[in-house]
């Protein structure tokens, strides 16, 4: 009778077994695995439970799909968990988008007395509430979205004007520094600049200092040390060029 039960691929699996009890063991060894496997099976089962969260686009049915996936896989290897353990669980895999409704169910409800039709149930309700909520929490978004640039605007602009001002009062700070110098450069030019009409600028001779006695007063030209020394070079030329023709004479 087990034997026709099955399909061809299993069939041949338990083909050569004898008793119903080796067919048993052949089949459970085949899709539970040994002892050993089983239960490290059974440990990745129980830590997907520990470390199941709701997503945050996922819906209701989507995650209680998976969450009842994981749940028939541990009950084929032996690991079952009972109606109010699955409660609390799903409970705490919620987004904490769900957790005033989460609130609002522990405390109106005996978690022990309420099934997983009944809270699968009063999540979608919520959950199309939150649905209908989208829209006007996106508009909310939007206008709030809106104020906050057209502030960041009249930031921006108060900015720009302030450097502006900064720009113009830098520029007229230039324009007089500039106007204070080339006012005194026309002093200094001024003062500097030769007279008209051929006349030289005067001379302040007490700071002159002469080259050939290292007084003041007087350039060397004009030294008077040198005009006693002309004279005497004159006489000594003048002699020279009076024997220079006596001798010229007596040849």
């Amino acid at each position: 009778f087990i034997k026709s039960a099955l399909c061809r691929e299993e069939y041949d699996r338990i083909m050569e077994c004898k008793t119903a009890k080796e067919i048993w063991e052949t089949l459970q060894t085949h899709h539970e695995g040994t002892n050993s496997v089983k239960e490290t099976r059974i440990d990745i089962g129980v830590r997907k439970f520990e470390l199941f969260e709701m997503k945050e686009e996922e819906t209701i049915d989507q995650m209680y799909g998976r969450f009842t996936s994981i749940i028939n896989e541990l009950n084929s290897l032996g690991k079952a968990y009972t109606t109010h353990e699955r409660i609390r669980k799903i409970l705490r895999c919620l987004p904490k988008t769900w957790r005033p409704i989460v609130t609002a169910i522990t405390v109106a409800k005996d978690l022990t007395k309420v099934s997983l039709e009944d809270l699968i149930g009063s999540l979608k309700a919520h959950e199309s509430v939150l649905q209908e909520d989208k829209p006007k929490k996106k508009m909310i978004d939007l206008e709030t979205q809106s104020g906050e640039c057209s502030q960041k605007d009249e930031t921006l602009c108060e900015n720009e004007e302030s450097l502006q001002e900064d720009d113009e009062e830098e520029l007229a700070f230039l324009s007089r520094r500039i106007q204070r110098l080339m006012t005194r450069r026309n002093q200094l030019k001024k003062n500097f600049q030769p007279k008209r009409n051929g006349a030289k600028p005067e001379v302040d001779l007490s700071k002159i200092q002469c080259y050939g006695c290292n007084q003041f007063g007087h350039y060397k030209n004009d030294c008077p040390k040198n005009k006693q020394k002309k004279p005497l070079f004159k006489k000594k030329s003048m002699m020279a060029t009076w024997d220079d023709l006596e001798e010229a004479q007596s040849e």
